[in-house]
């Protein structure tokens, strides 16, 4: 049961006990976010999430984050808007720890001049880092479109100026003004004792001092009374836009039927906006619909992201579609549809206490009331496809819509489309009017199951089936939610040279349509019952993926059985998810991290087929045909190459039963074994490519070691050594030397050879210390044993990331599944600790040394190189 209550200085708590795994999550919202901020403070409250982990009157620099990590946790923090809100998610046994890192940084923080100088540098980082990014570019456009008074139109990050000359005084002021008890609120989820809980809360969060509250008076939006266009001419290879309406705040009584119209017109692939500007024709690369609810007001929006070529077919095509939401509501159909997927999400977001705490700490936020999603849900069943066409009716006024375009084309032949569709929008909202219809009686179908946890001992078993499959399945019953996955070896290792892309085009056709189910049929059954289904493909294996609620096992199994038996791979389908892929391989040249690790992964693995593009190239690509697709589905699709893995609310018998008679109708086969040299490299290689970008990308990297290694879990430790915000990299590249905001280690073990290495983004001048100071981290680790309190932190680090992740079940399916199919005990990844635990200080040392005194690849993107 839930409790809430208020602690002398005016906190606020809320206690959600959840016993289903011994996890804990601890949460403190601030009702402070960037909306909040007068000119002159902007990116304050994001500069202040930044600060409160350097240091309070009993943690120094990087202790929090030690402290956190070296218990198993996970800490971060994130800024909106609205709110800030900062979090910890632990094993039940250190929840200690959690509450006593967030009393720290919440009520006790130093904000030291030079740690406050140091971090200046990390942020401006990160705005660099958002102006080479074209989905935050195009973000920023749309709400200083949307917002051109209210506090919603500048960025939360802020600006470069102020980040740079903001005060402590200052940040000190504003910090005491608005953090303070009664303008925060505490959310504890998980596995926990509500009695012995509330005595620690009173003790570590009763001291804050009750600081008075500066009230903050937000400028009102003016009421929009024209269209507006904003068009900004950028280089990056793809365009990206929003069509824009302004709605009410949150409360508003409209705001349920609005969410339910954005969800039927743009969410999932059976929507409408999908459906005609995206799967009958790849005018777009991707299309959806939001409606953006605030504290204030918010929006309703359609993005698109497209070829400039396609713009101007793209606009056009939506405007029928918009207009016939207020001709003529929706069915019934879409309406259940939207609803059956808003209830789904209240099961799906049982899965971890993280997410039970964010969900109720939201509604806390906005409606005083942590529990209102089941007030939510009554006014959402309460609906009729008529009072969805009318709210259409009400908020796309004809002269009040916006539009936003980041695009690579010439700025005024962009303005020049955007002003000519927006006359034919307006023209055509003006003319719509409702079409007399016919009264079709509708009653919501209650989406109702049970979401209470079920005390229930998972059990794991390996299942050899008659047709030579592999079955692991796992019960465990403690929410009604299924992962699925069924693996085939295969993947760019059974690929000829001259098809890079194979693969990829395979996976993206795999649900293109089947004997008894086409395309359309899938997209409209998985979003009907708000579950999901989708194939994946990588270097050594591709198959299906499954996830949905255990009442619609039996609907979703139609779908799986006739996909995985007889997929079609119908030609139209293909020539369209081809040009999708086409524009995918040139819209890399806007991710330079992409680009980097690319140029790396070519050179580490050299003639193997893991240096190969998973995309291919546009040469490659035009090659592949139905037959090629069929081709490569007989290769691999045989039972003894077939690994199944089921976790979740299911009954092994049914799924025995089933899979033995859907394996029975498969073709006969082997298992693919193939194997290929691992590559040697002499010679340190620097490799560079120029790229004109606010930051550069840099991997130092060197050959690693392959899944079967048993050194393998000593390379983890190492990795956990160098990762995370108490780890040596973010330590000595981040918090000391400002070099980056995102900095980390990466690794990659594979079947006959890996890598280990470090990325970072930063900016041009400081590549060659970025470089120079990830090869003094490795060599530190080679010259100097690791001290037993660091190597203790590092295995209860990776134990409780472990622990925290074994909350979703796709991840436990992931993890046993490809453990088995790669040679491995699929039983090692439930149970590390002992391994981990068995990692010495002479291991790490030795394994560094193995690793870091081979020859080094460098991998450079950016607009300048270094030597």
């Amino acid at each position: 049961m839930s409790k809430k209550f208020q602690l002398k200085n005016g906190l606020k708590v809320l206690f959600l006990p959840s016993h289903k795994s011994p996890v804990v999550s601890v949460q403190m919202w601030v009702k402070t976010g960037s909306a909040d901020e007068k000119r002159g403070e902007e990116g304050i409250s994001h500069f202040i999430e930044h600060l409160v982990f350097k240091g309070t009157r009993k943690y120094g620099v990087g202790e929090i984050a030690s402290t956190v990590e070296g218990s198993g946790g996970e800490l971060n923090a994130y800024t909106s808007f609205d709110q800030t809100v900062f979090y910890v998610t632990i094993s039940k046994q250190f929840s200690d720890v959690a509450m006593d890192v967030i009393s720290e940084m919440m009520g006790f923080p130093t904000f030291d001049k030079q740690e406050i100088d140091n971090e200046r540098e990390v942020v401006i980082e990160e705005i660099k880092r958002g102006q080479d990014s074209p989905g935050r570019r195009a973000s920023q456009l749309l709400f200083t479109n949307t917002f051109r008074k209210h506090q919603y139109g500048r960025p939360v990050i802020g600006f470069d100026k102020v980040v740079r000359n903001v005060s402590v005084k200052k940040i000190k002021d504003y910090y005491h003004s608005r953090y303070v008890p009664s303008n925060m609120f505490l959310v504890i989820a998980g596995d926990f004792d509500a009695k012995d809980m509330k005595k620690k809360v009173e003790t570590m969060f009763g001291g804050f001092a009750p600081f008075k509250l500066r009230k903050v008076k937000r400028t009102k939006e003016p009421a929009q009374t024209s269209i507006r266009i904003k068009v900004e001419e950028a280089k990056f290879e793809s365009t990206t836009g929003y069509l824009t309406w302004r709605i009410p705040n949150v409360k508003h009584k409209d705001i349920a039927a609005l969410e339910v119209l954005s969800a039927l017109f743009g969410q999932g692939d059976s929507s409408r906006l999908m459906q005609t500007l995206r799967i009958k024709e790849p005018v777009t690369n991707s299309v959806g619909c939001f409606s953006y609810s605030m504290q204030d007001d918010g929006l309703f929006s359609i993005s698109f992201n497209l070829e400039k070529e396609n713009l101007q077919k793209a606009l056009s095509l939506m405007i029928p579609e918009i207009t016939r939401l207020i001709e003529e509501p929706p069915t019934a159909a879409e309406v259940q549809k939207a609803m059956t997927n808003f209830a789904s999400h209240e099961v799906y977001s049982m899965e971890t206490v993280d997410n039970i705490a964010r969900k109720a700490g939201g509604d806390e936020f906005y409606y005083g009331d942590h529990d209102h999603y089941r007030k939510y849900m009554k006014e959402v069943y309460a609906l009729k496809p008529e009072d969805i066409q009318k709210v259409a009716k009400k908020y796309f006024k004809p002269d009040t819509f916006g539009l936003s375009l980041l695009t690579n084309m010439e700025k005024k032949e962009a303005e020049k489309i955007l002003k000519s569709f927006a006359k034919d929008l307006k023209k055509s909202l003006t003319a719509a009017k409702a079409k007399k219809q016919k009264v079709v009686k509708f009653a919501a179908k209650k989406f109702n199951i049970n979401t209470a946890a079920v005390a229930h001992e998972p059990k794991t078993e390996r299942i050899t089936l008659k047709s030579g499959a592999t079955l692991l399945i796992r019960e465990q019953k403690d929410t009604p939610y299924v992962a699925m996955k069924a693996a085939f070896l295969g993947g760019t290792r059974v690929e000829n040279e001259s098809q890079g892309g194979l693969t990829e085009v395979f996976s993206r056709n795999w649900l293109s349509g089947s004997k008894n189910f086409t395309e359309d049929d899938i997209n409209l059954r998985i979003d009907e019952l708000a579950s999901g289904i989708s194939a994946f493909g990588g270097r050594n294996s591709v198959g299906l993926s499954m996830d949905y609620l255990s009442p619609f096992e039996d609907k979703m199994l139609e779908i799986f059985r006739d996909s995985l038996l007889y997929p079609q791979f119908p030609t139209q389908i293909l020539e369209r998810e081809k040009v999708v892929q086409r524009n995918q391989i040139k819209a890399r040249n806007d991710n330079p991290a992409q680009l980097c690790i690319m140029a790396f992964m070519h050179e580490i693995f050299k003639d193997h087929p893991y240096s190969r593009d998973l995309l291919g190239s546009n040469e490659s690509i035009s090659k592949i045909s139905q037959e090629t697709l069929q081709e490569y589905y007989k290769k691999i699709a045989n039972p003894k190459n077939l690994t199944f893995c089921v976790v979740g609310d299911v009954k092994t018998d049914k799924w025995v039963k089933e899979l033995e008679a859907t394996t029975a109708l498969m073709s006969k086969g082997s298992k693919v074994e193939n194997s290929f040299a691992a590559p040697v490299i002499k010679t340190s290689k620097h490799l560079f490519k120029e790229l004109k970008k606010e930051q550069s990308h840099i991997i130092v990297g060197y050959q690693g070691l392959t899944l079967k290694s048993p050194d393998r879990y000593a390379l983890e430790i190492i990795q956990s050594i160098l990762s995370g915000q108490g780890g040596r990299l973010f330590l000595e590249l981040r918090d000391k030397n400002s070099l980056a905001y995102s900095v980390s280690p990466m690794h990659m073990e594979g079947i006959e050879c890996g890598y280990f290495g470090g990325y970072i983004g930063c900016s041009p001048e400081k590549s060659e210390k970025a470089i120079s100071m990830l090869k003094q981290e490795f060599n530190k680790l080679v010259s100097t044993k690791v001290g037993e309190e660091e190597l203790a932190r590092a295995q209860r680090y990776l134990i409780g990331r472990h622990d925290i992740e074994l909350q979703r079940k796709g991840t436990i399916c992931n993890a046993i599944l490809f453990d088995d199919i790669y040679g491995l005990d699929y039983r090692d990844s439930l149970d590390v600790a002992d391994k981990y635990f068995a990692v010495t200080p002479d291991d790490v040392q030795r394994v560094a040394e193995n690793i870091f005194s081979q020859p080094s690849i460098i991998s450079l993107v950016g607009p300048n190189d270094v030597r």
